[in-house]
């Protein structure tokens, strides 16, 4: 099982606190203008932390900031470890969202541009390249625009020194350093430690981190464990479903979050944990 880190510890570039603090709006535009360099007039709805499985029998995916400006998505991600899986990851990952922003019985002119932007505190191609772009193309002739609105900016912040634009360079070393030099990353570094002091944020922490380790983890064991009587597949959903039922008795039993804040940690429905609050008043 993985360590928790410290609630007291986390950085912008922490998974949590960076979904955490780009639930402020203007944060989250700044960002994103700061980032792909436009100007971005509104940001419809923030959803951090937003979970997509689109399919019964899909991989859920969460993603840590979601956002929409009317016309185009935006998923922005930051990633602390090189799992080496990016392209196929971020092939993923465009698939479901365009599944989520394009209605049933919509036509494909329809389907919104989208954004995919990973934040990385590594160097994921070891070229020293501030940011990676990438884009469909035909290889036969580059001049053929395929025009299927979707691209990918891969930032590597270890090479923040190398980037012209001021206000860019300040974010990307804020990231990777946390160290701020510019009036926008002071202002979330502000944010960070204001977040920080709120009582609620720890407690949702500890639930978000124990539920990720547990069932994530623990749960593909126990998963595979029941899966050499049922079915390996079927064996591992039932395995992760058990761990989230527990998880969220312990933290019923401790009493100190609401039952709203242990369905999202555990992911499991609301109803479940009153369900699973009733057997345990009953006893």
């Amino acid at each position: 099982m993985r360590k928790i880190k410290p609630f007291e510890d986390l950085t912008f570039h922490d998974d949590f606190m960076f979904g955490l603090v780009m639930q402020d709006k203007e944060i989250c535009r700044e960002a994103l203008e700061c980032l792909l360099g436009k100007n971005i007039q509104k940001i419809e709805y923030t959803e951090p932390q937003k979970s997509l499985n689109t399919f019964c029998t899909s991989h859920a995916i969460r993603l840590d900031v979601y956002v929409d400006d009317g016309s185009t998505v935006y998923d922005v991600e930051v990633q602390n470890k090189n799992e080496k899986n990016l392209g196929r990851r971020t092939r993923y990952y465009q698939g479901i969202m365009d599944v989520d922003s394009l209605e049933k019985g919509r036509v494909y002119t329809e389907l919104k541009n989208s954004v995919i932007i990973f934040l990385c505190t590594f160097d994921p191609f070891k070229k020293a390249i501030p940011c990676y772009t990438v884009k469909r193309e035909c290889l036969q002739d580059r001049s053929i625009g395929i025009d299927d609105g979707a691209i990918v900016h891969i930032f590597n912040c270890t090479a923040y020194e190398k980037v012209n634009n001021e206000s860019l360079r300040a974010f990307l070393k804020f990231v990777q350093t946390d160290t701020a030099e510019s009036e926008f990353t002071r202002r979330i570094g502000n944010m960070v430690e204001t977040q920080k002091a709120v009582e609620t944020n720890k407690k949702f922490y500890l639930s978000w981190s124990l539920h990720d380790t547990d069932v994530r983890l623990e749960g593909r064991e126990e998963g595979i464990r029941i899966g050499e009587k049922r079915g390996k597949k079927e064996g591992m959903k039932q395995g992760m479903n058990e761990k989230a039922v527990a998880s969220a008795r312990n933290f019923l039993a401790m009493n100190v979050l609401t039952h709203e804040q242990i369905a999202k940690g555990v992911g499991l429905p609301i109803e479940k944990i009153e369900e699973l609050a009733q057997e345990m008043s009953e006893k």
